[in-house]
């Protein structure tokens, strides 16, 4: 989807809504600024994708919205544990 916008005084510039749902864009999201051949590119930065314990409960942080399963990175976690209680790895 190409749009025109406007860049403002300050030199904002409005993601139109239809891309930024279409690309999971939220509020807060950041990104990296650059230019690239005779334009300028917007790409989303973000936490790796991990698995942590608050209150008892595992939940996922980081990483694009819906990049890797949690189902995923449960069995990951598994096989890292599994390791680690064989002896195979140092890794807890």
């Amino acid at each position: 989807m190409a749009t025109i916008v406007e860049i403002d005084k300050a030199g904002r510039i409005v993601v139109p809504k239809t891309l930024r749902d279409s690309l999971r864009v939220r509020p807060g999201d950041r990104f990296l600024v650059g230019e690239k051949d005779d334009g300028i590119f917007l790409q989303p930065t973000y936490d790796e994708v991990r698995l942590l314990q608050k209150d008892g409960l595992w939940v996922m942080a980081g990483g694009p919205p819906a990049e890797r399963s949690a189902v995923e990175l449960i069995e990951e976690d598994r096989e890292r544990r599994i390791r680690y209680v064989a002896g195979e790895s140092d890794e807890p």
